[in-house]
């Protein structure tokens, strides 16, 4: 599956005319509308392109195959809607040994 760091084109930190990453205006749209989609899809996924929620799902892989299907190849950002998000702390694999 194609993600948006398989471009060559594409820079997380935006381009260098300054503008920013696609994906930062879409993070932005999903946190304005936290309050909203936590009483519309508590513990789901959403998707959000060009600013709107394009879909929802239980399961974010199902929701990213619909999204790649519908959209074709283009950015979209997607984020489970919780009241306050989940951090998952896993070990470096340099640190074990």
């Amino acid at each position: 599956m194609k993600t948006v760091a398989d471009r060559p084109s594409t820079r997380l930190g935006g381009n260098r005319r300054g503008t920013e990453h696609p994906l930062a205006a879409e993070r932005r749209a999903f946190e304005r509308q936290r309050r909203q989609l936590l009483r519309r899809f508590p513990g789901q996924y959403v998707a959000f392109y060009g600013g709107h929620v394009v879909g929802h799902d239980k399961d974010c892989e199902a929701l990213a195959t619909r999204l790649f299907a519908k959209l074709g190849d283009v950015p979209f950002f997607i984020a489970r809607v919780e009241s306050k998000p989940t951090v998952y702390d896993l070990p470096s694999p340099e640190v074990e040994g």
